[in-house]
C-alpha cells in the first residue's frame, strides 16, 4: 500500500471521514469545505484537510471541471454559458474551466441544442413570434449563446417537417 494513503493520528482530524466522501463521488474543494464546516471543522482543520485531500488525489479541480462539463454538457443537455457560469459558481480556477470545455467537441453542443429545440418546438408554433420568443428564452435559459439558438430556430422553420435531428447519415 502506498505511503501517502496511510492514515495516522498526526493527521488532521476529519481528514478519514472526508476521504470516504471524496471516494464516493468527485468534489469540488468548495462542497469539500461546506461539508467540513457542517461536520463542525474550524477553518484550519478544513484547510489542513483540503490541503491533504489534493495531496492524495481526492481532489482535483481540473479532474472534477472536466467531469461536470461532461455530465452537464451531454446528460443534462446544457450550453457552455450555464456550464461555466455553474463551474465559477463553485469556485473553480478558470483554467480549469476553460481545459474542460476546450475538451468538450463543440459537436456536444450543437447536438443539445438541435435535439431540445426539436423537441420543445414540437408544441410551439414556430410561425408565431411569441412562440419562437418562448422558445429563444429556454435555450437561452439553458445556456445557449443567441446566435446559436437564432441558427437552431431558421433550421427548424426551414424544415419543419424535421423536427428532430437525424442519424441516418
Amino acid at each position: 500500500m502506498d505511503d501517502r494513503l496511510k492514515i495516522n493520528p498526526s493527521e488532521p482530524p476529519f481528514l478519514s471521514r472526508a476521504m470516504a466522501y471524496c471516494a464516493r463521488a468527485e468534489q469540488c474543494e468548495q462542497a469539500v469545505r461546506q461539508k467540513l464546516a457542517a461536520w463542525g471543522a474550524v477553518p484550519s482543520e478544513a484547510d489542513a484537510v483540503v490541503a491533504r485531500l489534493v495531496d492524495l488525489g481526492y481532489l482535483d479541480a481540473h479532474r472534477y471541471a472536466r467531469l461536470f462539463c461532461e455530465s452537464k454538457l451531454v446528460g443534462q443537455r446544457w450550453g457552455r454559458r450555464k456550464v461555466t457560469a455553474a463551474l465559477r459558481q463553485k469556485g473553480l480556477p478558470p483554467d480549469a474551466i476553460e481545459a474542460a470545455l476546450a475538451a468538450v467537441p463543440d459537436s456536444t453542443e450543437a447536438d443539445a441544442l438541435a435535439t431540445l429545440a426539436a423537441a420543445r418546438a414540437r408544441s410551439l408554433d414556430l410561425d408565431r413570434p411569441a412562440d419562437r420568443a418562448r422558445l429563444m428564452r429556454f435555450l437561452a435559459g439553458r445556456g445557449f449563446a443567441p446566435h446559436d439558438i437564432a441558427q437552431a430556430i431558421a433550421s427548424l422553420r426551414s424544415h419543419p417537417d424535421d423536427d428532430a435531428p437525424c442519424d441516418d447519415d
